[in-house]
């Protein structure tokens, strides 16, 4: 299947799935927390699962180490950033844990970043794109997660090192190891089974859990909530948009002053990833630990609309 075809058809299954979680909850067919597991089942499960099999038929080089490591670079600093700046928008401590959550990760997979940058540039854009976010999900682990376990509690449950520890420690964290175990194969040249390719396996497992996802988004979906999220609506499209792409060309520039410094395709490939709508992830952290969830759902439903409508033309015209 041509990657534009699966593009358009994830796309669809995208809109559909999320109209179908809305309505069903508005018409009360499915309770609202069942959102809550099924995100829960696609983070812990489906997204190691999708990862381990991708990373693995990924061919790692070590020439290419900088792009994950920055990546992740850029995770933490938009992370740490964002949430020194939610006190414009909230005082509310739930809100502000949502806000350095949404505001840190990147919808850089297959759904958005990396489809636009082979839209962009090709076959090995996307090649570097799978490279960009090879360390995601460790990431996620051992930063985010502790971060939204303080913030979802009214009061704060240990220092920062005890959180990850206990992080670490929770079977949420599962995905962790199954990505570690993904990077050691393929950086030992171990290859991948063709019968992955050959029954399209990640392709069945993508089709399964992307419309769990975004079923589970439209459940916890309320429409009703949005003018009244004005405020941090606007302030997450400055962050993702506006700080992450000024905090990328940074971190890009301060490779330059390395011998792996970025140039040509991975310059562009780095910088564009930089300023991609949040993540779905953040909306899976937001309901696995009860932080605002609701809130996560309409938070990423429009900034991803504000991306299609306003940013994507502008990256078109900048990188095209």
């Amino acid at each position: 299947m041509p990657i534009v075809t699966k593009f358009i058809l994830t796309a669809a299954v995208i809109i559909l799935t999320t109209l179908a979680g809305y309505a069903c909850r508005r018409k009360r067919w499915i309770e609202e927390r069942v959102g809550e597991w099924l995100m829960t089942i696609v983070a812990v499960f489906g997204y190691p699962l999708v990862g381990f099999f991708t990373v693995w038929g990924t061919s790692l080089k070590a020439s290419d180490a900088m792009l994950p490591i920055m990546a992740c670079t850029h995770v933490v600093v938009m992370t740490f950033l964002g949430l020194a700046l939610t006190p414009m928008v909230t005082r509310d401590r739930a809100e502000r844990g949502l806000l350095a959550v949404s505001g840190g990760l990147g919808n850089n997979g297959f759904t958005m970043g990396a489809f636009i940058l082979y839209l962009l540039y090709g076959e090995q854009a996307l090649g570097l794109a799978n490279i960009y976010f090879v360390v995601f999900v460790p990431l996620v682990v051992v930063l985010i997660y502790p971060l939204a376990r303080h913030f979802a509690s009214a009061q704060p449950q240990g220092t920062l090192g005890e959180l990850m520890r206990r992080s670490l420690l929770d079977w949420r964290s599962i995905g962790l190891p199954i990505n570690v175990l993904a990077i050691l194969i393929s950086a030992a040249g171990v290859r991948r089974p063709q019968c992955v390719a050959d029954w399209h396996l990640v392709d069945i497992m993508v089709y399964t859990f992307t419309p769990m996802a975004f079923f589970a988004i439209g459940l916890r979906l309320h429409g009703s909530k949005v003018l009244p999220l004005w405020r941090m609506i606007a302030w997450l499209g400055v962050v993702r948009f506006g700080l992450g792409a000024v905090t990328g060309l940074g971190l890009a520039w301060l490779t330059q002053l390395t011998p792996w410094g970025f140039a040509d395709l991975r310059w562009n490939v780095y910088v564009v990833q930089s300023f991609m709508p949040t993540a779905v992830t953040s909306v899976a952290v937001a309901n696995m630990f009860g932080l605002k969830p609701q809130e996560s759902s309409v938070l990423f439903v429009t900034n991803t609309a504000l991306y299609l409508v306003l940013i994507l033309p502008l990256v078109f015209w900048l990188f095209g």
